[in-house]
């Protein structure tokens, strides 16, 4: 069984896709035209407090106002990480908004939630800077350590040189990537972590005006840092720069020397050959078939998620409990798998096929709350009910694959989803992309929907040009308006 990081880039759009055990888990989509800024790091100013909402909004100088609310300003971020006493020293002081923030004031704000539906990003003063195996916080200075770290001897030893190494006005904790690390690693993080927030404070300072001061790592290098484990055998790029530049930093952060880093040059597209398009395609679907024959329905809304699961084709060949256990067991497994490939947040709802026995819905309790352990995001699981359903609550670190890749459909007043026009544009680029590898190449004809040509020569006229003139032949397009997302494409 392998464990593989794919990584495809296609001018404008980057994708990343891990794999574990051969299974596709998650999937990380970033564009240029829409860059993620979540993390991103501003020089901010007070526009307007709320006493009513106890919130405040922020300019952050990017033309949309960002939105702290109090408990941003003083609740703890990191729950997996300190202690129920650490956590009061955190949160102590005023508990009202206008009696900590006042209009016109300056201060240091960090981005937790991507802007949606017409609403400014959300903002934190919490501000933190994530590394490999530590996370620098800017507000306090205690040292905490990741809950998923158990031996108490190897806890110990963290906070002991975390403790040792650090400033004295500066938090640190280490996170599940810290096990085993040599304090030469350690200090050599810390000592780079606590550069990277002295620039960010000078920044703040010049500036004279609310505006970025520190940008988040690209999705690449994001990856590289937060999905790269010593369970990864290999990282496979088919981009020759981005190849170069994970060299480089795998070399720089001294990351799993055992780890293979290869260039893919081969003409069939990555992606396609590793089957990842056709599974991205099925995200768009709510109905997924298991293997027995069984499916769940997989109902995404804005606040709460509700996944229903059905014996479907499958009978089983003994008792009934014995059936009736085997399909949740596996739908507990693929629930988990599809959470993260879908990235769903907030509420998830499962409804479970009804177990009588208490025993028997335990063992579907203990899978459920097993598996999500591989999970990096931060999952509540509440006990499973006597009607064999459970509830969890997954933290928003982004928003869901759907929501990045698809728009709510027109026709059925946004109850269903269709693929939205920038993820039709790279889907179109990409394969004008691999078709431009073959030789002999006149022209290529685009059939599309007139909304899509011209998003696509809006955006991305300066790479269709590049297309043509490195590779000598002519793109032609065609209107066809009657599906917006259908398109085909010919050559001769």
């Amino acid at each position: 069984m392998r464990n593989q990081i794919l990584i495809n880039s296609t001018f404008n759009e980057t994708r990343v896709a891990l794999i574990e055990e051969n299974n596709l888990v998650e999937i990380y989509v970033e564009r240029d035209l829409s860059p993620q800024m979540v993390g991103n790091i501003y020089k901010g100013r007070i526009e307007k407090i709320v006493p009513g909402m106890q919130a405040a909004f922020v300019d952050i100088g990017s033309g949309k106002s960002g939105f702290i609310s109090v408990e941003d300003v003083y609740e703890d971020l990191f729950p997996d990480f300190i202690d129920d006493e650490d956590q009061k020293k955190l949160n102590s002081g005023p508990q009202s908004i206008q009696d900590k923030l006042v209009q016109g004031q300056d201060l240091i704000v960090q981005v937790i939630k991507e802007p949606v539906h017409g609403k400014g990003p959300k903002l934190t003063s919490n501000v933190s800077i994530p590394g490999k195996h530590l996370v620098l916080i800017a507000a306090s200075n205690i040292v905490g350590i990741s809950h998923k770290i158990e031996d108490e001897e190897e806890r110990e030893r963290l906070i002991e040189i975390i403790s040792r190494l650090k400033p004295e006005n500066l938090g640190f904790i280490a996170r599940t990537f810290s096990e085993d690390v040599k304090e030469k690693e350690l200090s050599k993080e810390i000592k780079s972590l606590v550069k990277t927030w002295s620039r960010i404070k000078k920044s703040y300072e010049k500036r004279k005006r609310p505006n970025l001061i520190y940008e988040t790592p690209s999705l690449t290098i994001r990856a590289i840092r937060d999905l790269v484990t010593y369970n990864i055998d290999e990282i496979i790029i088919d981009d020759e720069n981005l190849f170069s530049e994970i060299q480089k930093y795998l070399a720089k952060t001294n990351i799993n020397k055992n780890i293979k880093v290869k260039n893919y040059k081969n003409s069939q597209p990555l992606f396609e050959k590793y089957k990842i398009d056709k599974e991205v395609n099925e995200i768009y679907k709510k109905k997924v078939w298991l293997k027995s024959g069984g499916f769940l329905i997989i109902e995404e809304t804005e606040g709460l998620t509700v996944i229903d699961v059905n014996t479907g084709r499958y009978i089983g060949k003994s008792d009934q409990n014995s059936t009736l256990l085997k399909i949740n067991l596996e739908s507990a497994a693929e629930i988990l798998r599809q959470i993260r490939l879908r990235n769903l947040v907030g509420i998830i709802v499962i409804d479970f096929i009804d177990l009588k026995d208490p025993a028997l819905r335990n063992k579907v309790f203990s899978t459920i709350k097993d598996g999500a352990q591989k999970d990096k995001v931060r999952t509540v699981i509440q006990d499973i009910s006597q009607f064999s359903v459970l509830q969890l609550t997954r933290q928003r670190t982004r928003e869901s694959i759907l929501n990045t890749l698809a728009d709510p459909c027109p026709i059925c007043m946004g109850i269903g989803r269709i693929k939205s026009k920038d993820t039709i544009i790279y889907e179109i680029l990409r394969r004008i992309k691999h078709l431009a590898n073959k030789p002999k190449i006149k022209t290529i004809t685009l059939e599309a929907h007139s909304d899509i040509i011209d998003n696509l020569i809006l955006k991305e006229e300066k790479n269709i040009k590049y297309i043509q003139e490195n590779k000598g032949f002519e793109i032609k397009f065609i209107n066809n308006d009657e599906n917006i997302d259908k398109f085909s494409l010919e050559n001769n």
